[in-house]
């Protein structure tokens, strides 16, 4: 659910890498279709004002948070490609294990995403 599908769908574009497959329009509000190979993202705008979540710190002790992972070839240039667009870098690339990497950033919206680099 969020605030301002048109803004979030379009930083998911430009900072994540995902293209817009549909939008619909509903008396209930509004669903954007978002897909970057084979995943897939649906964003839901309601027709009523829906409040700003507030921001915890740590990211993950505020019950309902929206997170989302992405698997990815190479999370250096995908931090760098979110963070031109507006990311909030919550945990810059680094490695956790042998052969993977991450990191966290914040979409507009206050969205938790995993930026996920794994070597096969």
């Amino acid at each position: 659910m969020v605030r301002d599908a048109a803004r979030l769908a379009a930083f998911y574009r430009d900072g994540l890498g995902f293209a817009v497959v549909s939008v619909f329009e509903f008396p209930q509000g509004s669903v954007t279709r978002l897909r970057r190979d084979d995943a897939r993202c649906k964003l839901f705008q309601p027709s009523d004002d829906v409040g700003e979540r507030p921001r915890s710190d740590p990211w993950f002790t505020q019950q309902a948070v929206g997170y989302a992972a992405l698997l990815v070839d190479d999370a250096e240039a995908e931090v760098a490609r979110a963070r031109a667009a507006g990311a909030e870098i919550v945990t810059d690339v680094v490695a956790h294990r042998p052969g993977a990497r991450y990191a966290l950033l914040r979409d507009p919206e206050g969205n938790v995403w995993e930026i996920l680099e794994e070597q096969p």
